[in-house]
């Protein structure tokens, strides 16, 4: 198969930006699954907090909302200029096998700026279940688009999902990372893509969507590297954890 063009990630400026719209996009975290190769709940894991001024350490699944969370309507000029304080997107986290501990976990971001939580009774069945059921919620409350993501890609940072959303923005074709020579998550659908995961079962995730749309270049792929670091094992974990110190 051949993938669509590989755009190189960029800093654009407001003036570089696209006209302001009124796209509604649902920001997605799965954190369904049992990490069974981890032999523990991988997402209570604690890793350094994001904060340049405190030394704390926080949970994986509080880490990644909260960097979800610093993405706000006003800097990606998507809609709401006119609001008088920083308008928070739209998120919505999907739990399942640890749910009565993760929740817990994520009660103080959820205080602070609240989001949606669903928990997901299938998650045993695979991956699919969770993204099925994302889908169903951003088609049911009428979003224009959601953006997948994986709770345990620790790497990635809030300039890498302003710059999937910008490309979205810019072109209204559904946008996909490109990492390991592949197209992967993070990545967003629009509303005219989401019938297709009530197809997907078991442990398929979105990759074969993603090369379906790429086929028929409705899709447009952009370099994020550190989409290709995520947490499967302890082994992979104390690895990320030695490259930061």
């Amino acid at each position: 198969m051949t993938l669509p063009p590989v755009q190189k990630p960029t800093a654009l400026t407001l003036t570089e930006q696209a006209p302001c719209s009124s796209k509604r996009l649902l920001i997605v975290v799965l954190a369904a699954g049992e990490s069974k190769r981890f032999e523990g709940v991988k997402l209570a894991q604690l890793i350094p907090s994001l904060s340049a001024t405190e030394t704390r350490e926080q949970a994986i699944i509080y880490t990644h909302v909260e960097r979800l969370q610093q993405l706000h309507y006003q800097d990606l000029v998507l809609e709401r200029q006119g609001a008088h304080s920083p308008q928070h997107m739209p998120l919505l986290v999907i739990l399942g096998a640890h749910q009565h501990v993760l929740q817990p976990l994520l009660a103080e971001l959820n205080s602070r700026h609240p989001f949606d939580v669903l928990i997901n009774p299938q998650w045993h069945t695979g991956l699919a279940s969770s993204v099925s059921l994302a889908a169903s919620y951003a088609k049911e409350q009428g979003f224009d688009a959601m953006l997948l993501t994986l709770a345990d890609q620790v790497a990635l940072s809030a300039d890498d999902y302003r710059q999937l959303i910008l490309t979205w923005h810019e072109t209204g074709k559904d946008v996909a990372a490109h990492y390991l020579d592949d197209l992967g998550v993070p990545a967003i659908f629009n509303a005219s893509t989401l019938p297709l995961f009530t197809h997907l079962s078991g442990d398929r995730g979105a990759k074969s969507i993603l090369k379906q749309q790429a086929q028929q270049g409705a899709l447009v792929a952009i370099t994020l590297p550190r989409a290709a670091i995520d947490i499967d094992t302890q082994a992979d974990l104390a690895s990320w954890l030695a490259l930061k110190e």
